[in-house]
């Protein structure tokens, strides 16, 4: 099962005096898979999504368990580096004179076996997390040492948003850009 979340917008915005928060520059719309669908339903869900706010796609869905506690996160990096590429290399690569092709029969091969994989099994368990309080210097430790693209936020044991390094990168730049001397015009 799949679904799109939205958690509830934070209160009041920061002023010039309020120290920016992970709460100010996180996505509360992402999308949750829950650890019993197949890993099938969750590329279909990663390849599908739409656009968030100005987000360039979604990078990961937040993994959810029955009880709708965050037990992992899914990334496409994760499908297509740890799971589809070696898959056909290892496998199914035919190397006919020299060159890898991939025949279509490949692939109804491995939506089969995608079919049957569970998202709990592959998975990026116990994810690093922030919390709404976190300052953008946290976030930006975390996102940075463990060269990830986003990371979840969660409040009170729930998943209430997500933090993409580009969210990031782009408040810190314009925060930068409107802080620093203006061109002459």
């Amino acid at each position: 099962m799949t679904e799109r979340s939205v958690a509830a917008p934070r209160p009041g915005a920061p002023s010039k005096e309020t120290p920016v928060t992970v709460a100010d520059i996180m996505t509360r719309e992402f999308e949750v898979v829950h650890e019993d669908a197949t890993l099938l339903e969750a590329m279909r869900h990663l390849r599908d999504c739409p656009l968030v706010e100005d987000e360039i796609g979604i990078k990961c869905v937040v993994v959810l368990d029955g009880g709708e506690s965050l037990t992992g996160v899914l990334t496409q990096s994760d499908v297509v580096g740890e799971i589809l590429f070696p898959y056909f290399v290892r496998d199914l690569a035919d190397k006919t004179a020299g060159q890898r092709r991939i025949r279509k029969e490949d692939y109804r091969a491995l939506a089969a076996w995608a079919g049957k994989v569970r998202v709990r099994d592959v998975m990026t368990r116990g994810p690093v997390t922030l919390a709404p309080d976190d300052d953008l210097f946290e976030a930006a430790d975390r996102i940075v040492s463990r060269k990830v693209k986003s990371l979840p936020v969660v409040d009170g044991g729930k998943v209430v948003g997500i933090v993409y390094r580009s969210s990031l990168y782009r408040h810190i730049a314009g925060s930068i850009l409107e802080s620093g001397p203006r061109s002459p015009s």
